[in-house]
C-alpha cells in the first residue's frame, strides 16, 4: 500500500530527526498569553518574557480573593452601620474608624471581589484596558486613603495620651471630618497623575489585575514612582512608628511614676489595672504591625523595579504580594472595631447571630452602660467649633479633675473610666 509505506517514511524520518533544544521545546509548548491587541499595549515587555501562569495557580488566587474580598466587605459594611446609626459611639475619634472603614470596603468591593476574582477564574483581565485604567487608580487612591487614616488615627491617639499641645487634646467633629477630608484629598493627589502622562496604570503579576508602572525606567514615571514612594508610604509609616513609640513610652512613664508616689504616700492609688496600660501598648503595637505586614511586600517589590532591579521579578513574586495587600481591609474592622467594647455591645444588640465570635465581656457591659449615663448628663461648655468635644472626653476631664498628673490620661482597666485614648485606640 503506497500510503502505509509514505506514513512509515514519515514516522522514520521524524524518529531520526535531532530532539529540540530546552528553548526550542519551551517555544513549542507553551501557551500563548491570552491578549487582545488593546489590551497588549498595556503589558510591560517584562512579563512576556515568561510562560504563561499555569490555570491552577489562577483558580488559587480567584478563591483566594472571593474569601477575602466578600469578608472585607461584610467586615466594613457592620463597622460603617454600626457606628453611623448608633448615636452615643458617633465620637470625633470613631469618625476615623468610619473613614477606614468605608476606605476598605470601596478597596475589597473594587479591587478584589468580584473584579478581580473573575479575572483569576478567566486567567486573564477580563475587563479591558479602559477598566484597567479605572481599577488602578481606585486601588491607588484608597489604598493611600487607608494609609493616611492610620497615620491620622496614630496622631489623634499621640495628641490625646502624649498631650504635647493642650489645644489639640480636644478633638472636634469638625477638625475630625477636615483631617479625613485630607486623606481624601491626599490619595488623590497621588492616584491622578498617570492620567497626566506621570507614570500610568498597567497589569502586573499574573495579568489579572493593574496597578502603578513600577517596571518603565522613563523619567517621568520615575519621579511619580519615587515620590509616591516617600510622600504616599514611607511617611505615613514613619508617623505611625513616631506616634506610637511615644503613645507606648508615656504609658510606661506614667505607670512608673504612679508607682513611685504609692511608695513615697505607703499608700496604694487606683491608677487602674496594670493590664489596660499592656493592652493599649498591644493595640497600637498590633495596628502597625498588621499594616506593615500587609503593604510592606509589595513596596519593597515596587522599589526593587524602581531601582531596577528585576532579576527575581516573576510573575509570581509580584503576585504575592498583592495577596498580601488585598488582606488590608480585612485586619482593620478586626483590630478598631470587634476590640471596641461599645461596637461589641452594639453588634449583639443589632446583629445577636454574630457576636458568638466574640461575646462582649460583664465588665465591658456595666462600664459602657455607665459611661453612657454619665455621658448624657455631661453638658458642653462652649459648642464652638474648638470646644465641642465629644462626650466621652467631658465625662474623663471630671475624672481627672484634682490630680496631680492632670497631663497624663489616668488608665482604667473598664472600671468606670472610659478612657476614649484606650477605647478607640
Amino acid at each position: 500500500d503506497p500510503k502505509t509505506t509514505d506514513e512509515r517514511t514519515e514516522m522514520k524520518a521524524a524518529a531520526s530527526a535531532p530532539a529540540p533544544t530546552n528553548a526550542s521545546a519551551l517555544s513549542n509548548h507553551t501557551v500563548p498569553w491570552h491578549w487582545d491587541a488593546a489590551f497588549e499595549k498595556l503589558v510591560h515587555p517584562h512579563w512576556r518574557s515568561f510562560p504563561p501562569v499555569p490555570e491552577v495557580y489562577h483558580y488559587l488566587v480567584g478563591v483566594y480573593i472571593s474569601v477575602v474580598g466578600i469578608w472585607g466587605i461584610i467586615g466594613n459594611m457592620l463597622v460603617i452601620y454600626i457606628f453611623m446609626s448608633t448615636k452615643h459611639i458617633r465620637t470625633p475619634p470613631n469618625i476615623f474608624i468610619v473613614c477606614l472603614a468605608i476606605s476598605d470596603f470601596t478597596f475589597s468591593a473594587v479591587n478584589g471581589f468580584p473584579l478581580l476574582t473573575i479575572s483569576a477564574f478567566n486567567t486573564r483581565w477580563a475587563w479591558g484596558p479602559i477598566a484597567c485604567q479605572i481599577y488602578g487608580f481606585i486601588g491607588g487612591v484608597f489604598g493611600f486613603i487607608s494609609i493616611t487614616t492610620m497615620a491620622l488615627i496614630a496622631l489623634d491617639r499621640y495628641f490625646v495620651i502624649v498631650q504635647p499641645f493642650e489645644q489639640l487634646r480636644t478633638l472636634t467633629h469638625t477638625r475630625a471630618v477636615c483631617m479625613s477630608s485630607f486623606a481624601w484629598v491626599w490619595g488623590l493627589v497621588w492616584s491622578i497623575p498617570p492620567f497626566f502622562g506621570y507614570g500610568s496604570y498597567v497589569p502586573e503579576g499574573f495579568q489579572t489585575s493593574c496597578t502603578f508602572d513600577y517596571l518603565s525606567q522613563d523619567k517621568g514615571n520615575l519621579i511619580f514612582n519615587g515620590g509616591m514612594y516617600i510622600f504616599a508610604f514611607t511617611v505615613p509609616v514613619l508617623v505611625i512608628l513616631f506616634c506610637y513609640y511615644k503613645i507606648v513610652k508615656a504609658v510606661r512613664m506614667h505607670e512608673l511614676e504612679m508607682m513611685a508616689m504609692a511608695k513615697k504616700l505607703k499608700s496604694a492609688i487606683k491608677t487602674g489595672d496594670k493590664k489596660a496600660d499592656v493592652a493599649a501598648a498591644k493595640v497600637s503595637i498590633t495596628i502597625f504591625c498588621l499594616y506593615f505586614l500587609s503593604w510592606f511586600p509589595y513596596a519593597l517589590v515596587a522599589l526593587m523595579a524602581l531601582i531596577g532591579r528585576r532579576d527575581h521579578l516573576t510573575p509570581y513574586t509580584s503576585e504575592l504580594p498583592v495577596l498580601f495587600a488585598k488582606t488590608s481591609a480585612v485586619y482593620n474592622p478586626i483590630v478598631y472595631a470587634l476590640t471596641h467594647p461599645k461596637f461589641r455591645l452594639e453588634l449583639e444588640k443589632k446583629f445577636p447571630w454574630l457576636i458568638c465570635c466574640c461575646p462582649p465581656k460583664s465588665k465591658e457591659r456595666e462600664t459602657t452602660v455607665a459611661t453612657s449615663k454619665a455621658a448624657n448628663r455631661a453638658v458642653p461648655s462652649d459648642t464652638s467649633c474648638v470646644s465641642n468635644v465629644d462626650s466621652d472626653n467631658n465625662v474623663n476631664r471630671e475624672t481627672n479633675k484634682g490630680t496631680e498628673m492632670k497631663n497624663i490620661p489616668t488608665v482604667d482597666g473598664g472600671k468606670g473610666n472610659d478612657n476614649p485614648a484606650f477605647e478607640n485606640a
